[in-house]
């Protein structure tokens, strides 16, 4: 057998009987040449779990006997790792689709694909999952999570590279290879409910303990796992027609079908990009030494612990009772001859410890990871928000491009959604999804959507220029506030603080309203009238703003028509109301509302001022009916 080639023809050229043993041989020979990659993943795996874990491939298993190590008790990796993974993948990207010079129809398909999308990554938790990817970046170099489609539903998976396999030939200086291997075992009974054709093969293949695939100590014992491989081969051009998608297991292939697409079905994200090679570099690889300096130190410092007892010299010659040695208040030891001497050695010497301090450091320096921000604490002094703001900045950074990596992870995430999506559709029966709003849920059909591949464009929404703890994103909104930049309803709605929840619906309220009556117009051609109780000014003021905007978006006119209806119809309710005033409430007296004047004369005349003189009353007539002055009683 040539490199990548049995019995003279490439895997996927292979037929259909003889596919699965040139699979099986291939990832053999190449998970064999590349003994090191994989023994190093284990190794880095197991100093982050506290103990190195045993391979899963036969040729490291003799390498991970005689490198057995005892359980950390210092684990620096883990905890950089946790800290590295803690600030940057808790964050939440979400992925906004973009037209470029589209109308109004494709932005709003665009939109709409939009809280697609965002409903997808909350209904498959995108969010937890990237995590787990992030943190296998952070010890072993490269994350890796598959996106597929599984009975018409979307699903991912977090993959650990110990399962992949490919040709580092074809991957030098980092490129993408043209073919790929995932290697798992999977339960015989689930490939047989999934391929009931093939279950007679299924039940009789052997579970891989004569090949040395299960350690030794699990070699007699019967297993319902099956060693599976499931391999993709990208299509050379356009037209070449060699791609190809095979799912198999040792003795049978399951599934043979042609691959179109121009990608594998997995994200990666990288700690570090290697200049040379597909994987990347991890923490774990950083500090491994000082790791394992530290572990040795250690155990020489627990070995003095225990050595450094102390010790009672007697000699030979005295007769000394050994039943008086106890730990007794002023106990008495009587004696003959010489007395005993009591030593109590040094136990370490102080520059054994000053030494591991310094590798504890070094570890922190070397991965850019501050010992405060591991131990989750600030540095003294910094109190302001102001303080914080900055110091989170300074210390953000250093990971300025890991982060960019975790970004650009849900826009790989979002493309695979978005093609699988495609795929299963159907017209007949069309692609739905729930999407969560603010404060509701919607059922969007993709049938709504369907914008080809050239129409958009996909950016990462930012996940907010605000700080997170809440003193500096306090300072941050109320700095903004004064200085004009919002209203107060719009702070209230930035600071989004649990406690002030409500406080912040019934502060913003007026603008969600409105809102609202804008998007069912604009968005789905549905008049919601204008109510007297709403905030008619501010209302018009921002229907206005939409209706200019739509008229540059290209909106529909029979929508334009709904903007300005609502216009005219608020502009109506706030001439009506102006023209309806209720009646003033009557004065109020010290002992309760005055007595209304008789008729004929004119009200009170307010004070000009507060200050101001009180003003003349007019000649009082007399009451209606009442005789004229000069005529008789």
């Amino acid at each position: 057998m040539r490199y990548g080639i049995f019995e003279d023809a490439f895997w996927w050229q292979s037929d259909l009987e003889s596919c699965h043993e040139s699979i099986h041989k291939f990832i053999t020979v190449l998970r064999d040449e590349q003994d090191e990659l994989y023994a190093n993943t284990a190794t880095h795996m197991g100093l982050y779990n506290g103990r190195p874990l045993h391979s899963r491939h036969r040729s490291s298993i003799n390498y991970y006997t005689s490198h057995r190590q005892p359980r950390l008790t210092f684990n620096i990796i883990h905890s950089i790792c946790q800290a590295a993974t803690a600030k940057i993948a808790k964050h939440k990207p979400a992925i906004r689709f973009l037209t470029e010079g589209g109308n109004f129809s494709s932005k709003r398909k665009a939109k709409l694909l939009t809280k697609l999308m965002q409903g997808q990554f909350y209904a498959m938790d995108i969010y937890p999952l990237a995590q787990k990817v992030f943190l296998d970046a952070c010890i072993t170099g490269t994350g890796v999570m598959k996106v597929f489609s599984e009975f018409g539903k979307i699903k991912t998976e977090r993959i650990p590279i110990s399962e992949l396999s490919i040709d580092p030939l074809e991957a030098e200086y980092g490129n993408m290879p043209r073919q790929l291997f995932q290697t798992k075992r999977v339960s015989r009974h689930v490939l047989a409910a999934m391929f009931p054709e093939k279950k007679t093969l299924i039940m009789e293949a052997d579970s891989g303990r004569k090949s040395g695939q299960e350690y030794e100590d699990r070699e007699q014992r019967d297993s319902d796992m099956l060693l599976c491989h499931e391999a993709w081969h990208l299509p050379s051009g356009p037209e070449s027609g060699d791609g190809r998608h095979v799912i198999c297991i040792e003795n049978a292939t399951l599934r043979d079908e042609e691959w179109d697409k121009d990608h594998f079905p997995f994200c990666f994200i990288r700690w570090t990009e290697n200049p040379v090679d597909f994987w990347g570099n991890g923490l774990a690889r950083e500090v491994k030494g000082i790791q394992i300096e530290i572990n040795k130190l250690l155990a020489r410092i627990q070995e003095q612990m225990h050595l450094a007892t102390p010790k009672v010299f007697i000699e030979d010659t005295s007769k000394i009772v050994q039943a008086h040695l106890n730990n007794r208040v002023w106990g008495a030891i009587k004696y003959r001859g010489t007395p005993p001497q009591f030593f109590v050695p040094r136990a370490v010497s102080g520059e054994m410890f000053s030494h591991l301090d310094r590798l504890v450091d070094r570890a922190y320096e070397m991965s850019g990871i501050s010992q405060l921000a591991a131990q989750s604490k600030k540095p003294v002094g910094l109190e302001s928000g102001r303080a914080l703001r900055e110091f989170s900045d300074i210390e953000s950074e250093r990971f300025m491009v890991v982060g960019q990596a975790y970004e650009k992870l849900f826009i790989d995430i979002s493309k695979h959604i978005v093609n699988l999506i495609s795929d299963i559709h159907d017209k007949d029966e069309p692609f739905t999804a729930m999407t969560i709003g603010k404060d509701s849920m919607e059922k969007i059909s993709w049938t709504d959507i369907d914008l080809e591949k050239d129409q958009y464009t996909m950016k990462v929404m930012p996940v907010g220029s605000l700080p997170q703890t809440p003193a500096a994103k306090l300072a941050s909104v109320a700095e903004m506030h004064q200085n004009g930049f919002f209203t107060t309803e719009e702070a209230h709605q930035l600071l989004d603080f649990p406690d002030l929840d409500y406080a912040n619906k019934l502060k913003t309220a007026s603008i969600e309203i409105i809102d609202r009556h804008i998007e069912e117009m604009v968005e789905k051609n549905n008049f919601l009238a204008p109510e007297p109780y709403m905030s008619l000014e501010f209302g018009i003021l921002r229907v206005q703003q939409a209706y200019n905007l739509g008229m540059i978006e290209d909106v529909p006119e029979d929508r334009l028509e709904l903007l300005r209806r609502w216009i005219s119809q608020a502009e109506a309710l706030i001439m009506q109301a102006a023209e309806i005033k209720p009646p003033s409430a009557p004065p109020m007296g010290p002992m309760g509302p005055m007595a209304a004047p008789p008729g004929g004369m004119p009200p009170m005349a307010p004070p000009a001022g507060p200050m101001g003189p009180p003003q003349a009353l007019p000649p009082m007539g007399p009451p209606p009916g009442a005789p004229g002055p000069g005529l008789p009683f």
